[in-house]
């Protein structure tokens, strides 16, 4: 079984009168064990009732909540998100938060020694404090895949953290406005798109680059091959969780050894199906997923306008 390791923040969405669990890294470690793998979350949160709820809830969804450190001095992460018409999130953010204290304690040392693949985004870098500890677990992972998510949050990151970030990974996955932030810090701004992918690429020794458009679904680029894959058609209720559901599905079949044009179209599906459910993290079984992709085939040969 595939042995996934997600580092950085866990914490509560609010999302009009309603709470979610959520945080990036652990989403994604959710919708890894969702997908079959044995998965775990290296965060940390208050001695609070916040906290006490994650670790609850993080042993309902399966994900093993054992490296979650406790807090005595700050409090578990919270996000205040708002979502415009299409059900695209906008996020406030709280500073001085538990997971800004990250510790690279013996315990995650040992975990990340033994994964598989461990992922990481720049958002639990804002801090020092964490960003040293993060750093520090990345490079007790000599055998893992290393994962990068971008998710970049403004204000809560820096072309210095970009950059270190872009060194530490094999996999980088970004969106499209990340994209030309991302051109910008390396100063790139005159390549085009596939160029600049290759020079990512080629600078930062990686093996993939994903790049996920929404509703136009994503590009894959490794040095041998180019995959452009559609999006699916589906009616939004909000896409909290959906880019994170779409690296998990990326991630387990990239492993698997499946071909890119396959490893983009599922990594479309789940990433769609997400957003079609409330919250970051809804149940998905082989059974939904069969029966969302007729759903969309249907919708798509009756002309619906949809989008995701």
């Amino acid at each position: 079984m595939l042995d996934v390791v997600a580092i950085g923040e866990v914490l509560w969405d609010i999302i009009g009168a309603e709470k979610h669990l959520g945080g990036a890294p652990f989403n994604f470690a959710a919708h890894c064990r969702h997908l079959g793998t044995r998965s775990a979350i290296i965060s940390r949160v208050g001695r609070d009732e916040l906290g006490d709820e994650i670790l609850t809830r993080a042993r309902e969804l399966g994900v093993d909540a054992g490296l979650i450190q406790r807090d005595a001095e700050h409090p578990t992460g919270q996000v205040h998100v708002t979502l415009d018409a299409d059900g695209k999130p906008t996020f406030d953010i709280c500073t001085g938060v538990a997971y800004d204290y990250l510790a690279a304690d013996p315990a995650a040392l040992a975990r990340v020694g033994e994964a598989d693949v461990v992922c990481f985004g720049t958002l639990a870098q804002r801090h020092p404090v964490a960003r040293r500890s993060i750093a520090t677990l990345l490079e007790a992972a000599p055998q893992a895949l290393l994962i990068c998510d971008l998710n970049l949050r403004p204000p809560h990151y820096s072309a210095e953290v970009v950059r270190e970030s872009l060194v530490r990974c094999h996999l980088l996955k970004l969106n499209d406005d990340e994209l030309r932030v991302v051109q910008g810090m390396l100063q790139r701004e005159s390549m085009d798109e596939d160029r600049f992918l290759l020079h990512l690429l080629d600078v930062y020794g990686l093996e993939l680059v994903c790049v996920t458009l929404g509703a136009r679904g994503c590009i894959l680029r490794t040095h041998q091959e180019r995959v452009v894959a559609p999006g699916l058609k589906c009616r939004v209720v909000d896409t909290v969780g959906s880019g994170d559901a779409f690296a998990a599905a990326l991630v387990v079949k990239y492993t698997a050894g499946r071909p890119l044009a396959k490893v983009a179209d599922f990594a479309n599906l789940v990433g769609a199906y997400v957003a079609t459910q409330p919250g970051a993290t809804p149940p998905i079984t082989p059974e939904v997923l069969e029966a969302f992709a007729a759903r969309s085939q249907r919708s798509a040969e009756a002309g619906d306008i949809l989008s995701f």
